[in-house]
């Protein structure tokens, strides 16, 4: 409303922004409800901005939208046809937990079952049992040694 006349007749867009003002204040607790009231229906009885001004004079401008902090320090997305470059990170050789995955945790366990109850029945270890799960294993990890992932 900054270049207006106090004579010009206002539209609708500016009725509703001076309303939304209206009821900004009102929740803000600056207006109370008679004021609310009053000044509304005062907005929609006048027709020109000098009639217009006095109903929002006394209350402070409008509020504008502020990039949220969050977003402020966050480099700009890439121009149209570019495409960021992604940091390729080396993947770090875990060694024999890595070769086999989670399956060289399930055989350690059953050659440590294997180990207990050998020593349980008086070191006598009787056939090593796990070597059943241990040539599939070393089988899957010797094939999966060349390949990219």
């Amino acid at each position: 409303m900054s270049q207006y006349q106090p004579y010009q007749r206002f539209t609708e867009a500016d009725r509703e922004k001076i309303a939304g003002r209206l009821r900004d204040a009102f929740a803000d607790g600056r207006l109370d409800q008679t004021e609310f009231s009053s000044r509304l229906d005062k907005l929609y009885a006048v027709q020109t901005y000098g009639e217009l001004e006095p109903l929002v004079r006394d209350l402070p401008p409008t509020k504008t939208y502020q990039t949220p902090a969050v977003v402020q320090d966050q480099k700009p997305a890439p121009a149209p046809g570019e495409f960021p470059t992604k940091e390729v990170q080396r993947r770090r050789n875990g060694g024999m937990l890595a070769l086999g995955g989670g399956f060289t945790g399930v055989l350690g366990i059953c050659v440590l079952v294997w180990f207990v109850t050998g020593l349980a029945h008086g070191a006598k270890f009787g056939n090593f049992w796990p070597v059943w799960l241990l040539i599939p294993w070393g089988i899957i990890a010797l094939g999966n040694l060349g390949k990219r992932r």
